[in-house]
């Protein structure tokens, strides 16, 4: 029985002695770049579904029979300062109110920790108006 020489196997192990931190370092930054990349597209989700419910609120309240565009604008920024306070960092709240519906506009930037999607997020919502009809 042959026995296969050690001194190939020895020869790699020495060729390769500290190759392991540059393995853990690739290694961690992709880890790090997944990881951070699923912690913004969660906040934006949740920044997102703010918006959104902040937009039908705001429309709602602007489409009362006694409502008017301010009532609307605070409906939604006070949703937003409540609700969205984690996620969320500026907002803009734009309210129409025609002879037949109320129309909201809501734009939010959100907390970023990756950039590439961290852009501003827009919902629109619309209601009909509440009309007296005798």
């Amino acid at each position: 029985m042959s026995r296969l020489p050690l001194w190939p196997v020895r020869g790699r192990r020495r060729d390769e002695r500290g190759s392991g931190g540059v393995q853990f370092l690739i290694t961690f930054v992709a880890i790090f770049f997944l990881f951070t990349s699923l912690v913004q597209y969660g906040i934006r989700m949740h920044a997102d579904r703010m918006a959104q419910a902040a937009a039908r609120e705001a429309a709602i309240s602007t489409a009362r029979f006694d409502g008017t565009t301010d009532a609307g604008r605070a409906t939604a920024s006070d949703y937003l300062s409540t609700s969205g306070a984690i996620a969320i960092t500026g907002s803009t709240v734009t309210v129409t109110r025609s002879a037949t519906e109320a129309r909201v506009t809501v734009t939010v930037t959100m907390v970023r920790l990756a950039p590439w999607l961290a852009d501003p997020i827009t919902s629109v919502a619309t209601a009909p108006r509440e009309r007296f009809v005798p």
